[in-house]
């Protein structure tokens, strides 16, 4: 259960999503690509910039108390959903495709 958040994070990344936003134990919300976390030990870890403190956060991304998908500027986030489900849904058609096989 600890490596939900990371395991729904490479199912959007794997889906063409690799950019959300993680919502952080102390009740902030922060954008972040996949391609700015990194692996230490056995625990993928966010590297978050923090404009007020001038620093790099580094949070362990299953502390994370949640995720979502923003939608581009200028997209409505309720019509967003479709978009975000239509490429959920091919990546989970793919799968059982080549499952199928």
């Amino acid at each position: 259960m600890a490596d939900l958040i990371t395991e729904i994070w490479e199912g959007l990344r794997e889906s063409g999503i690799p950019e959300v936003m993680l919502f952080l134990p102390d009740g902030t919300a922060s954008r972040c690509h996949w391609d700015d976390t990194t692996m230490i030990g056995l625990m993928r870890v966010a590297l978050l910039g923090d404009q007020d403190r001038k620093i790099v956060r580094i949070i362990p991304v299953d502390q994370c108390t949640g995720i979502g998908v923003a939608p581009p500027k200028g997209i409505d986030p309720m019509s967003f959903r479709s978009v975000v489900q239509g490429k959920l849904n091919a990546t989970l058609l793919q799968e059982d495709g080549a499952h199928d096989g």
